[in-house]
């Protein structure tokens, strides 16, 4: 896509500090590279901003019930990057023995739910439930599993994830379509205050429609179903628009 300079040059352009054919000097670099540094790190935590889903495996070993994830980590699903997804779409087990492979979902608890487990240690051939959260003092996240394996099993995660938080201005910063636009007017919308610009005319609305444009591909809607038991047609479905239940057959 582009380099962190090109894009913090460029938001520079945006609001004027700039102009054209101007180099920044080592401190409007520094201070654009902490600014999308922070805006790449803010991303992370807004699932539409997320493109990618990752799969990652691991073998959950006899007489475990957690492993840390990231860098560093038991497991590794983020080699782009040092710091732990910071959400799990979806856990599975592999059924052992199975072929071709089966994955089995896992349900996955909030924190309220896995407080309520009592007996954290019950040992069972499978796990049924997880939890999992990102740590507030280093940048693994921690997954739990229940009950507590008494055979190696092979679990299956599925991440979404973005961008990885660049550490310099010569880094280059790789997106899907629309990813540079909305990199560019959010630097530059964040750059106003810090610089002392005021606000060019029209560059909040840009922004708000780079976003927009940037976020849309990373919704994908559910296709809704109906029962067989209702219809007692094969290949069913139920048009919102005309209220009415359709079939192949």
């Amino acid at each position: 896509m582009a380099t962190v300079r090109a894009l913090v040059t460029d938001a520079y352009m945006e609001i004027g500090v700039l102009g054209p054919g101007q180099s920044m000097n080592a401190n409007l670099g520094a201070l654009g590279l902490l600014r999308f540094q922070h805006q790449v790190d803010r991303w992370q935590a807004d699932r539409l901003m997320l493109a990618v889903l990752k799969r990652a495996t691991f073998t959950l070993t006899s007489g475990t019930s957690s492993v840390t994830i990231g860098t560093g980590g038991s497991v590794n699903t983020t080699p782009a990057t040092t710091t732990a997804p910071m959400f799990l779409d979806t856990v599975r087990y592999v059924n052992p023995g199975s072929s071709p492979e089966q994955e089995v979902p896992i349900g996955i608890m909030d924190r309220d739910t896995y407080a309520r487990v009592t007996i954290k240690e019950l040992q069972s051939a499978l796990p049924t439930l997880c939890f999992y959260q990102r740590s507030n003092t280093d940048a693994l996240g921690t997954l739990f599993l229940w009950p507590q394996v008494t055979q190696n099993v092979t679990i299956v995660l599925y991440s979404p994830q973005g961008v990885g938080v660049p550490t310099s201005l010569d880094d280059t910063i790789i997106g899907p379509a629309g990813y540079a636009s909305a990199f560019m007017l959010d630097l530059a919308f964040d750059l106003c205050a810090p610089t002392g610009t005021a606000m060019p005319d029209g560059l909040p609305e840009k922004r708000t429609a780079a976003l927009q444009t940037m976020r849309r591909p990373n919704v994908m809607p559910a296709v809704l179903g109906v029962d067989p038991a209702l219809t007692n047609r094969a290949g069913a479905g139920y048009n919102v628009y005309s209220d009415q239940i359709t079939s192949s057959r």
